[in-house]
């Protein structure tokens, strides 16, 4: 489970990643991606995932998808948007 406080992304006492803006990055500073609107873009601008309804869908893994009231569980707190808690649990991990 990821924990959002302010703009930090955290697994238990360790944090694991940030977001500012549309980009998200890990607990060095190294950019994993980012998001507009519906579609979720790694760092080098490939889209790897859009949202359709409520699903979560992957664009480089067709076994890879999940729904949005689920991804609430996994990443919980803080005020963002499906498409960023979308693209934390895509980029940090479960």
């Amino acid at each position: 489970m990821i924990t959002v406080r302010d703009n930090d992304f955290w697994r238990g006492t360790e944090k694991i990643g940030y977001i500012l803006d549309n980009d998200i990055y890990d607990h060095n500073g190294k950019k994993l991606g980012y998001f507009e609107g519906a579609h979720i873009y790694d760092y080098s601008g490939r889209k790897v995932a859009y949202i359709l309804g409520n699903e979560v869908i992957s664009t480089t893994d067709e076994d890879q998808k999940f729904k949005l009231d689920e991804n609430h569980r996994h990443v919980v707190g803080g005020a963002l948007s499906d498409a960023a808690r979308a693209a934390a649990r895509l980029f940090l991990g479960d």
